[in-house]
């Protein structure tokens, strides 16, 4: 897409764009402002004694870490949610409670995190404390058989930390002395023994208490009230909203604008390319799914719709040419897979069975397709009679099921195709040919890949231009007519082949004759038809 298309494009849906952003902008505000406002408080907890401990032991963290995990999963049990419940008077049940509370503790700490969510920020606050103080309350530290002998061992702490001091503050007492008496130097020794002991028995008991604390659960932080609600955010909700709705309206805008590029019609036909439709080809019920050989319509199923068309557009081309009669014909399209090959396949087989001698040539040297349609060999073709002057006709002609038409294949794949077709041989060949048939039609490459098709329609009497209905895209179409015009050749008109069943009876009358049901498979061969048109 060129930039001139895309600024058009732009300049078109700009309108819808704007709206679009205003209209999404102004919903995602207006509800975001209309829902209940949640609000969130964190309190946070830690387990053990890893920030009060004088000598905090390795081992007791590493279990501290672990019990944080523990104390996290039991922070949202079912008898410490209903105590909390029941404690602070709310109106809901457990599992009600469980879905705004979120408890968490990182592997590589002993913190733990309550986060609670409520509509209003102070019963978040309230619940989040609750939480910590049932945790705390549940914690065997300080509760429980282990209460009396942990209050013990605190108040010998105490005692024995005052007895420390007091003997301290005699022992520096005595030493200032300078003539101590004999019974001041006994006390002396007396009382530095027993500092020492009083230190032992404190060292004993400050060990018992951290024994025991590597299991106590206390509060670093308490839940406080914020004001402002994690949800909803108006603002956050508008930018998205904003960009959500420019990648729908973007993704709609794409979706149109390749349904509008694409030539889907006999009216796009003549606007793009400046051709007149020749004819429209139904689409085919096998179109891809099937052997190629089911897509020889014209001569599987004569009583069909889609023959009917063939026969119409063998008419047409006839009618094309009355002024100059024409012995050779391309068929052609601007990119691969339009269907050039089975409608040239399809056409040359109608034009047999009107009693015309046809001999279909594959020119397309790169992907080479006729031999398939028609499930014949290719192991030698137009590229043997462009090796060797004295190449015989009929060692490489090969017949069909259908009298009067000869189908000529490709043979081995050169390294220089473009070099070949345009080769005075290659104009010797189609002398040739023409000699052997009333006409000759040939099935080249697509325009907008290479150059074969170019180099052919320059000396071919005239040219078909097949065009996938609602797949080929204008600018492609529009740059092979400009190669063709490019080339001189003498354009016939266009085929609109795969156009679907319903777009197809909006213009019955202009196709000529309706689509029909696809007979059984008739018997090839025989005297020629007469067509319905």
């Amino acid at each position: 897409m060129d930039l001139q298309r895309l600024f058009a494009i732009i300049r078109t849906w700009f309108p819808l764009l704007i709206v679009s952003v205003v209209l999404a902008a102004g919903a995602a505000y207006v509800v975001s402002n209309l829902q209940a406002k949640t609000y969130e408080s964190k309190a946070t907890l830690i387990v053990g004694q890893s920030l009060t401990g004088v000598n905090p032991d390795y081992t007791q963290l590493l279990v501290s870490q672990r019990l944080s995990t523990t104390y996290a999963t039991v922070a949202t049990t079912r008898p410490l949610l209903a105590a909390v419940i029941e404690k602070l008077g709310l109106d809901m049940s457990p599992d009600d409670l469980r879905k705004d509370v979120v408890a968490e503790a990182p592997t590589d700490s002993t913190l733990v995190t309550v986060n609670a969510q409520a509509t209003d920020p102070e019963q978040a606050a309230a619940i989040a404390n609750a939480i910590s103080e049932e945790l705390i309350a549940a914690s065997p530290a300080i509760q429980g058989r282990q209460a009396e002998l942990q209050a013990s061992i605190d108040a010998d702490l105490k005692s024995t930390q005052a007895q420390i001091t007091t003997t301290q503050a005699r022992i520096e007492e005595l030493a200032t002395l300078t003539k101590p008496t004999p019974d001041q130097a006994a006390e002396l020794a007396a009382l530095e023994d027993r500092l020492v002991t009083l230190r032992s028995t404190y060292a004993t008991l400050l060990s018992s208490a951290s024994g025991n604390g590597s299991n106590l659960v206390s509060v670093v932080e308490p839940a406080v009230a914020f004001p402002d609600p994690i949800s909803p955010r108006p603002l956050l909700n508008t930018l998205l909203a904003v960009v959500l709705s420019l990648v729908i309206a973007i993704g709609i805008i794409a979706a149109v604008e390749h349904l509008r590029d694409a030539v889907k019609d006999p009216e796009d036909v003549q606007a793009v390319t400046g051709l007149s439709t020749l004819g429209t080809i139904a689409k085919m019920k096998g179109d891809g799914g099937r052997s190629a050989i089911y897509q020889l319509a014209a001569l599987l199923y004569p009583r069909s719709g889609i023959t009917e068309s063939y026969r119409t557009l063998r008419t047409n081309v006839e009618f094309a040419s009355v002024d100059a009669p024409i012995q050779t014909l391309l068929i052609t399209s601007s990119m691969p897979g339009e269907g050039k090959t089975v409608t040239a396949a399809n056409l040359a087989v109608v034009f047999a069975q009107a009693g015309r001698r046809v001999i279909l040539l594959d020119a397309d040297l790169r992907q080479p397709g006729v031999h398939r349609v028609f499930d014949l060999p290719n192991a030698h073709g137009l590229t043997s009679l462009l090796r060797r002057d004295d190449a015989s006709l009929d060692a490489v002609l090969q017949g069909t099921e259908q009298d009067n038409l000869r189908v000529l294949t490709t043979g081995p794949l050169p390294p220089n195709p473009a070099e070949l077709l345009g080769s005075h041989r290659m104009r010797a060949v189609v002398d040739r040919l023409k000699g052997e048939a009333d006409l000759v039609i040939v099935d080249s490459p697509p325009l907008q890949a290479v150059t074969d098709a170019a180099i052919l329609s320059s000396f071919l009497d005239g040219t078909l231009f097949v065009i996938d209905a609602g797949r080929s895209r204008r600018r492609a179409a529009r740059l092979a007519r400009e190669a063709l015009d490019r080339a001189d050749a003498t354009v016939l008109g266009a085929v609109l082949n795969r156009v679907s069943v319903g777009a197809r009876s909006d213009y019955a009358d202009y196709y000529g004759g309706a689509y029909g049901t696809e007979s059984g498979p008739a018997k090839p061969g025989g005297a020629p038809e007469r067509s319905a048109t």
